[in-house]
C-alpha cells in the first residue's frame, strides 16, 4: 500500500508521460499529413467521387404475345 502522497506523485508522473506521448503523436501525425499532403488528396477524391454518375438502365418493353 502506498501512502497518499506517493500515489498522487505517481499519478502526476503518469499524466505527464501521457501528455508527452499525445504531443509527440499529434506532431507525428501532422508531419505525416504534411509530408503526403493528405488533405488535398481527400478533397480531390471527394470531388471525383461526387462527379461520378451511375449509368441508367435502358427502357426495354416486354414483347406482347
Amino acid at each position: 500500500m502506498l501512502p497518499f502522497y506517493e500515489y498522487e506523485y505517481t499519478l502526476e508522473m503518469f499524466n505527464d508521460i501521457l501528455k508527452e506521448r499525445n504531443d509527440e503523436d499529434s506532431k507525428n501525425s501532422q508531419a505525416q499529413s504534411d509530408k503526403y499532403n493528405t488533405s488535398s488528396m481527400q478533397k480531390s477524391m471527394s470531388k471525383s467521387v461526387s462527379s461520378f454518375k451511375t449509368p441508367s438502365m435502358p427502357n426495354i418493353s416486354m414483347p406482347k404475345f
